[in-house]
């Protein structure tokens, strides 16, 4: 019956469309990442509880999991090896004498 109302009523829809969305950030934003974990969380059961079929497509913009290696940036290193070629040494950024690659402006 629920599924049917959420399918029917376009308010309806997009307040549990907006609501599944703020559960899912809510979800992630929990400080025990061990047990509340979002990407391990069932989304289409989570979608029927909020009267959907199939689970919506929202933008989460949800940050990376820090667990992941190689997500993070920043930090000490960061921009060490960006391959600019400016460093103390080469303030502006020239090319090296044995560097012939062509750069179109």
């Amino acid at each position: 019956q629920l599924e049917k109302l959420v399918s029917k009523n376009y308010y309806l829809h997009k307040s549990a469309r907006d609501a599944y969305r703020s559960y899912l950030h809510a979800y992630n934003s929990h400080s025990l990442k061990d047990v509340y974990d979002v990407h391990a969380l069932d989304l289409a059961a989570v979608a029927s509880s909020f009267g959907f079929d199939n689970p919506p497509k929202v933008t989460l913009m949800l940050k990376p999991n820090a667990k992941e290696p190689g997500r993070r940036k920043g930090g000490k290193d960061a921009g060490r090896n960006s391959g600019h070629g400016f460093s103390a040494d080469n303030p502006y950024g020239k090319r090296a004498s044995n560097d012939k690659r062509q750069f179109a402006r």
